[in-house]
Order: structure tokens, then C-alpha cells, then sequence
């Protein structure tokens, strides 16, 4: 068994590849179309921010491959009052007239009734076919799973990695069986944090940034993964996770679940650079 077949994307059943390409981190358009043609890489998630190459590419794949590529477009959450117009936008940026999917990222709280109308509004326009919400509040998208908050959604996103395991507590195990949501992860590596030597315990195995993707695949209720790749080495890097397959219980590193602590200075930075872009998004929707 290996990652290299296409799954379906929980209830809504679109196949997807077990890797998406993520806009905006260096790669360019020949790496995001050497993703599609020689690792069978079909989902591309695209932000308002991190477009780029990703743009171009599909404009370039989308006249032959339109019946494979499935694209998911996402908005942070602040902006969502902006949610239809970028929709239309990048439509036509793109050159087609509905998206597979659209995520609102990055939720603190229950979406709101307007934000839920605005969802309905974009399915009833053709605009999208499924909708979805992202979030670092993990027993959020737990309690929508349960049906403790009303919130008609077809998949979620949610960060998953061999450091942050909360989903396993928060998400997973509350996800309807046989009718559950599409589950897309991301931040595999801890934004690469993983693969930093100095930031391991002493004695502890490193994970290459295969390991990290086969890490978060291994687990039967992710259908997919995010990879923000900078280059065309690290896209290769990644993809080596395909036909690896699932980790063996052998191959699961020791410092799983245990070194938060290492991470705290990586996090703060973090926190940094979200602040950064979103004052960067406020700025380039007032310009709009």
C-alpha cells in the first residue's frame, strides 16, 4: 500500500490526490505542473496572498485537465466580509466559472449565521461546489462534527503533525463514521521546525520531510495534506512520501507528543508572521 491513488475527499467523494500544493511559498509555475503530470498531484489550494505561480499554472493545466484538477479556494476568516467577491475574482483569474471547494480559514469562534448565508449564497450561484472551514481551534471543529454547533459543512482543515497531535483528541475521534467530512491537514513539518536538527531532544530520531507527510497520511481519517514547497528539491523531497506509504510502528519517532517546549520560540515566530500577513491581507483588500 502506498499514497500514489487518489481517494475520495470524505462525503463529498471528489478524488483527490493525498498531497495538495499550497500557493505562495517560492515554488514556480514548473514545479506546481511537474507536481501534476509526474506525481499525479490534482489538488491545488489557493489564497488571496499566496497565489503567485499557482495561478499560472492552473491557467496553463486547466484547458486539457479541467475534468482532474480540483481546486479549493481559501480566505482568512477576518476577511470574510470580501469572501464572494475574491470567489468571482479569482474565478475569472483563473479562467473558470466554479471552484471545487471554498475554506474559510482560520476561525476562532461558531461561523456566524452571515458567514453560513454567504456559504449557501455561493453554492446557490454555482460559484462552489462544497464548502469548508479552517481552524486552530480545534474543539471547534470537534463540537461541529458532534452536531453540538450547526454548521452545514462538507470538510474541514485543520494543522496535524507529529508534534501537534491535538486533532487526534479534539477532531477525529468525533467525526461521523461512514458519512464524516473531508479532512485536509497541513504544516506536516512544523513549518520545516521538524527537520531542524537543534530542535530535537537529545537521542531522538530526525524525520525527513517524507517521514513528516507519511506521519500525517498514516492516520485512516486525514484524506489529504498541504505542502508548501519553495522549489522544485523540495516538491521532490516531498512527493518520495507517495510511494513510501504508512509509517510502520517501528518507523514513528519517539519524540511525538513530548517536545512541546521545543517549539515555544518556533511558535512565537509564528504568531509574528501571522500578524505580518494579516495586516498585509487588510491592506491589500482596502487597495481593492
Amino acid at each position: 500500500m502506498d499514497f500514489t491513488e487518489h481517494v475520495p475527499f470524505g462525503k463529498i467523494g471528489l478524488l483527490v490526490s493525498r498531497i495538495g500544493m499550497a500557493s505562495g511559498y517560492g515554488a514556480p509555475v514548473a514545479t506546481f505542473e511537474k507536481a501534476f503530470h509526474e506525481y499525479g498531484i490534482n489538488l491545488f489550494w489557493v489564497a488571496p496572498l499566496r497565489k503567485g505561480a499557482n495561478l499560472r499554472a492552473l491557467r496553463n493545466l486547466i484547458p486539457e485537465h479541467s475534468d482532474e484538477i480540483r481546486i479549493m479556494l481559501a480566505l482568512p476568516a477576518f476577511a470574510s466580509f470580501w469572501l464572494e467577491g475574491y470567489v468571482e475574482r479569482t474565478l475569472r483569474k483563473i479562467g473558470i466559472e466554479q471552484a471545487d471547494m471554498v475554506v474559510l480559514q482560520d476561525l476562532r469562534k461558531p461561523p456566524s449565521p452571515k458567514v453560513l448565508d454567504t456559504f449557501q449564497r455561493l453554492k446557490d450561484r454555482g460559484l462552489t461546489r462544497y464548502v469548508g472551514l479552517s481552524s486552530h481551534e480545534r474543539p471547534l471543529l470537534g463540537a461541529i462534527a458532534r452536531g453540538e454547533v450547526e454548521a452545514p459543512l462538507d470538510f474541514f482543515q485543520a494543522r496535524y503533525n507529529a508534534v501537534h497531535t491535538g486533532a487526534e483528541q479534539d477532531i477525529f475521534p468525533h467525526l461521523p463514521p461512514g458519512d464524516r467530512p473531508g479532512m485536509l491537514t497541513f504544516t506536516a513539518t512544523c513549518w520545516r521546525k521538524l527537520l531542524k536538527p537543534k530542535l530535537m531532544p537529545a537521542g531522538e530520531q530526525l524525520l525527513d520531510p517524507a517521514d513528516c507527510f507519511r506521519f500525517v497520511l498514516s492516520h485512516p481519517d486525514v484524506d489529504a495534506c498541504l505542502t508548501g514547497p519553495a522549489n522544485t528539491a523540495q516538491l521532490e523531497e516531498n512527493m518520495r512520501a507517495l510511494k513510501a506509504g504508512p509509517l510502520d510502528d517501528g518507523e514513528l519517532p519517539g519524540y511525538t507528543c513530548t517536545n512541546q517546549q521545543q517549539f515555544e520560540g518556533g511558535l512565537a515566530d509564528l504568531k509574528s508572521h501571522v500578524e505580518t500577513r494579516e495586516a498585509a491581507v487588510e491592506q491589500f483588500l482596502s487597495a481593492q
